[in-house]
């Protein structure tokens, strides 16, 4: 990792009700400044896993990509708005739950998240703002809670509790910070990040919770950092440093935003600061991608040398022979970051002579521009 010069936190913190002891200087410093990285596809394993087509699962955008065990592989379609589960290998195995107002039905189901200590997954409906829950072994209707404030993602921790995204923009304690942490009975134990910067027009990757080993994490739309979020504990556990790209100032947001009343996305867009970022944290690497200016970047860091790498989506999709790259990242599968790719998109390429890596090449000789994507699957070695 280069020498760096540490980026205080833009976010003010809240500590109110939700922990004894925060730290504000990041336990990591992932960078990635300096130059695009050269094209060198032996530091990456890659796998693909044709999705099965059938009149019972035909997808439309792919919203977020899970595995759960050794065999599951849930897949969110936030198109056409239904859960789907395919076996690992990409067989299509059910649907979970059906689009409706009744028990166990959703309006508008924007992600999921399993619930291993009791054996359910969860789909956080936000028409309705209630989280479904099904039962993992055979996917049937278990029991379904409304929630007590606006959310559209969660994370899990090994203890039960909950950390939860916050959407509302409520001039409360609730509206003032950015996360909430819950019991599993959904009771608020407190709140965390406050937001600096209020519009009730969103911007960045609205799930940003995740958690890795046991652990909550949640990052902010406003800040390059990553804060471990726990019962007793907030600590700044990532600072990213994505090349000379910063998060865009308080200023900035105000002017374009006029005082947080008009819609600023456009501007935030066009300009040289982060509009949008997501990460991945893995056993042995982490993944991030962002964007800044309508250009969007990939980068990698391999914790066991703190070496990283950057590269544009578009040089990814060189790099590994796969043509465009149209989606950023789903999800995760197993150790991989997961890029779904068009088949529509890779067949108009093969028309036009596009010589693409020698697996997908295979999968694409049986495959019509109607089937569902071809799973991407990225992992460092």
């Amino acid at each position: 990792m280069r020498n760096i010069i540490f980026v205080l936190c833009m976010c003010m913190i809240s500590c109110t009700h939700v922990s004894e002891r925060i730290q504000n200087e990041a336990k990591d410093i992932i960078s990635f400044s300096g130059s695009i990285a050269e094209n060198n596809d032996s530091l990456f394993d890659v796998r693909y896993i044709k999705l099965e087509t059938n009149a019972s699962c035909l997808l439309g955008t792919i919203g977020q990509v899970e595995t759960v065990s050794d065999s599951l592989l849930f897949i969110l379609d936030i198109r056409n708005f239904c859960l789907y589960a395919f076996s690992q290998e990409g067989k299509y195995l059910a649907s979970i739950g059906t689009k409706g107002d009744g028990p166990g039905e959703y309006i508008h189901p924007y992600s999921f998240f399993v619930d291993y200590l009791q054996n359910r997954i969860g789909v956080v409906d936000i028409g309705r703002q209630k989280v479904i829950y099904y039962r993992l072994k055979d996917f049937l209707f278990q029991s379904e809670k409304r929630l007590p404030f606006q959310t559209n993602c969660c994370a899990v921790a090994e203890n039960g509790n909950i950390l939860w995204n916050n959407i509302g923009y409520d001039s409360n304690q609730m509206g003032d910070n950015y996360f909430v942490l819950t019991d599993s009975a959904f009771q608020i134990l407190g709140t965390a990040v406050e937001k600096q910067f209020k519009s009730g027009y969103a911007s960045g990757d609205s799930r940003n919770v995740y958690t890795f080993q046991g652990k909550t994490y949640a990052y902010s739309p406003f800040d390059l950092s990553v804060w471990e979020i726990g019962d007793s504990i907030m600590d700044k556990s990532i600072q990213l440093e994505l090349d000379n790209h910063t998060a865009p100032p308080y200023s900035f947001l105000m002017e374009k935003s006029n005082g947080g009343q008009n819609p600023y996305f456009k501007a935030l867009e066009e300009s040289d600061y982060v509009s949008y970022y997501t990460i991945r944290e893995f056993a042995d690497y982490c993944s991030v991608l962002y964007i800044v200016n309508n250009e969007r970047f990939a980068g990698f860091y391999d914790k066991r040398t703190q070496s990283s790498y950057l590269y544009t989506v578009e040089q990814l999709g060189k790099m590994f022979k796969v043509g465009e790259m149209n989606y950023l990242v789903s999800g995760s599968f197993d150790e991989y970051s997961v890029f779904p790719l068009e088949t529509s998109s890779l067949l108009e390429k093969k028309s036009d002579g596009f010589s693409f890596n020698k697996d997908l090449d295979i999968l694409l000789q049986d495959v019509s521009p109607e089937d569902n994507q071809i799973l991407m699957c990225i992992r460092m070695r």
